[in-house]
């Protein structure tokens, strides 16, 4: 498709720095978008970069013939310097990249088929965000670790796509990271039905992960979702974002909330989280069953 024939999706600044006001955002660039469609993404408008919002259009980028304008873009520095929107995929470009950019994380791409290679880069990616963020609370690394592997592992077992992203930004003056994990697989939805043979709609199928129901048709249970979200929002003070189709679940320290997204539809899997520094210390034996 010619870059003419392109639909224009303008990105808008969200209302404020929160989690919900950033899948807003989100929601209203890839509102009535069909999926697969060719889309030339205007950053013109953010004045910050969240990964709530910039990962997924990695992702989306990266699974179509669609491209970004950052002609006029306030944070084209700092995007290039995160390697937006192509990522890096290789243990030798991230180790460069942390040589050149030692206070920034990029973006990294996982690739299913690297093996040792992206274990490494998850590992490596960690480390980064240790470097930036104060861990030195009894138990902090180990909960801040958790949820990544999880996480990511999930991408693998479940998406049946060979790719994922993730990213992760820290914002010393505000106390809190964000970090943003993303596949276009086949969805939570699309899992269940191919695993288990069971029709469920978005709604059901993110209930039914959170519940602890593995979407593997030999493995009865499954905690990764769940005790990550818990280890986030109970264990670290934080917050929490599922999404899969055209539903999403937004979790804090007490409080759980599906919202239906009309006219919106995302093949796969987002996770967006925040945990604000570590300032005691936490034991996750109790979150993780």
């Amino acid at each position: 498709m010619s870059i003419s024939n392109m639909k224009n999706i303008t990105i808008e600044k969200p209302t404020n720095d929160s989690l919900p006001a950033q899948l807003l955002s989100l929601y209203n660039a890839f509102k009535n978008v069909k999926d697969g469609e060719d889309l030339e993404f205007d950053l013109n408008k953010l004045v910050w970069v969240s990964p709530l919002l910039v990962l997924p259009i990695s992702a989306y980028i990266s699974s179509t013939n669609s491209r970004c304008n950052l002609d006029n873009c306030s944070v084209k520095d700092y995007l290039n310097i995160i390697n937006f929107p192509k990522g890096i995929e290789s243990v030798s470009a991230l180790e460069l990249a942390i040589q050149i950019n030692k206070n920034y994380i990029p973006v990294g791409k996982l690739r299913k088929d690297l093996g040792i290679d992206r274990q490494r880069l998850e590992s490596m990616f960690s480390k980064m965000i240790f470097k930036v963020v104060d861990t030195s609370a009894e138990g902090a690394r180990s909960a801040i670790y958790y949820p990544i592997e999880e996480l990511v592992g999930n991408i693998f077992e479940h998406s049946k796509k060979e790719e994922g992203f993730i990213f992760g930004q820290y914002y010393p003056k505000k106390e809190y990271l964000d970090i943003c994990i993303v596949d276009r697989g086949r969805g939570l939805k699309g899992s269940y039905k191919e695993e288990q043979k069971i029709d469920l709609t978005d709604e059901e199928a993110i209930n039914r992960v959170m519940s602890g129901h593995s979407v593997k048709s030999d493995v009865e249970r499954g905690y990764g979702v769940r005790t990550s979200k818990r280890v986030v929002c109970e264990g670290l003070g934080g917050s929490f974002i599922l999404l899969s189709g055209s539903m999403a679940l937004i979790s804090s320290q007490n409080k759980d909330k599906i919202v239906e997204l009309p006219g919106f539809y995302w093949q796969g899997v987002i996770v967006a989280y925040r945990i604000p520094k570590p300032i005691k210390s936490i034991d996750i034996s109790k979150y993780v069953e």
